[in-house]
């Protein structure tokens, strides 16, 4: 019998949505022995749009350590679920390139992602999840 999903992507940035997706993309491959990736975008700011400075470079490795302890917490609720992960960790001004690019890259079957509440002018501006929407051809499942 084929697996219906071979390779699941959690776009994950810490907030309660990819929290929830990753969770549920653990139910997920409990039940079709899939492959789970946790991709996670960081984004390294310049000062002015102009250039990096030193604090502009420390604050991106304070972050990328973080993103690294998350991980592994993630990493370690599903081994008490028997399920294996792996992370990636990118360098990206646009979270849903970077996924989408990633998606091309890896044959993945599904992509799992958890929305936050949008507010103020956030409701005017396309968000991650609209982009890897509009420009993937496999299967989503958003959680909200």
């Amino acid at each position: 019998m084929r697996k219906i999903f071979e390779h699941i992507l959690i776009p994950y940035n810490g907030c309660a949505g990819s929290k929830k997706a990753f969770k549920k993309s653990i139910e997920l491959t409990k039940l079709t022995k899939s492959k789970i990736t946790i991709f996670t975008c960081l984004e390294e700011r310049s000062t002015f749009g102009l250039f990096k400075t030193k604090t502009n470079k420390q604050e991106f490795e304070r972050a990328h350590k973080l993103v690294i302890q998350e991980h592994a917490k993630l990493e370690k609720y599903a081994k008490q679920y028997d399920v294996s992960t792996h992370s990636k960790i990118v360098k990206s001004n646009m979270a849903s390139h970077a996924i989408l690019e990633f998606v091309e890259k890896h044959n993945i079957d599904l992509i799992v992602m958890g929305m936050k509440k949008r507010v103020g002018y956030e409701k005017h501006y396309p968000s991650t999840i609209e982009n890897v929407l509009k420009n993937f051809q496999g299967s989503i499942l958003i959680l909200n």
